[in-house]
């Protein structure tokens, strides 16, 4: 969308617009427009003459093109026929709602940046519930390894149970993330891919194996790292609201099916 000026004469009590930056050359061609004339600035609230804006004064009064003819629509003829009293006035107060975006043609943007504080606030509690979920399937099977860890001081123990360690990395993932720590979503994106290859082939493995149970677990694995991976890409609402629930139904299910067939 092109970007759209109101303006006035600076004697004038009412302005005119809101003109495409085309309408102001063809108004400026026919010397309704001149050094004089005042634009509204939005994000000040302020009028100023259309000379202090070089860019803008620049493109109203092109040195190269002042001497061509610019073909003229209806509407333009209708803009240069019109008598300034004719003209729709524009009040300040729908000024000020255009500048804040609460026009019927600036709300959905509005909308749509409220949209997307709201699923920025959402993604950090539903990846903090999925981690959290993932360390416990994780830590708990091997709550006798850590204890073996601690007791006997054997380090070598934690190398030997990469679940474990998984486990514990997610704990910590999950801690960064209730401190609203966003900086690690390309390090949970990689876990999430991590645990996609990882959960996803050594289940497969178990169910080609004879496994069934195995196939349910890997769909439960899938749908989590799918639901992790997409919570730290997307700031849509809806699809945040509904991959959350896919990570932590797929986590769910697993810590379901794994300690309901233990």
């Amino acid at each position: 969308m092109s970007e759209e000026y109101y303006i006035r004469q600076p004697d004038a009590e009412s302005a005119r617009g809101p003109f495409t930056l085309d309408k102001l050359v063809s108004l400026a061609e026919a010397e309704q427009v001149n050094d004089e004339t005042l634009y509204y600035i939005e994000e000040t609230e302020e009028w100023a003459a259309v000379t202090s804006n070089e860019a803008l004064k620049r493109e109203i009064f092109p040195e190269k093109k002042r001497l061509l003819l610019k073909p003229k629509t209806a509407e333009d003829m209708d803009i240069l026929n019109a008598d300034e009293d004719q003209q729709p006035e524009v009040t300040v107060n729908e000024m000020l709602a255009a500048a804040e975006g609460d026009t019927e043609e600036t709300r959905h943007i509005k909308k749509s940046a409220r949209n997307r504080e709201k699923a920025a606030a959402l993604s950090l509690p539903a990846l903090s519930l999925i981690m959290l979920i993932s360390a416990f399937v994780n830590i708990y099977p091997n709550v006798s390894v850590i204890t073996m860890v601690i007791n006997e001081t054997a380090y070598g123990l934690l190398l030997q149970t990469p679940l474990l360690m998984a486990g514990l990395l997610d704990f910590l993932l999950a801690i960064f993330l209730f401190l609203s720590v966003a900086e690690i979503f390309p390090i949970l994106r990689f876990r999430a891919m991590l645990g996609f290859g990882y959960y996803g082939f050594f289940h497969w493995a178990q169910w080609y194996n004879g496994d069934p149970g195995s196939l349910y677990l890997m769909a439960c694995s899938t749908a989590a790292s799918l639901g992790i991976f997409i919570c730290t890409l997307t700031l849509n609402l809806y699809l945040m609201a509904f991959f959350g629930l896919v990570g932590i139904g797929g986590l769910g299910g697993y810590a379901y099916l794994l300690f309901a067939g233990g």
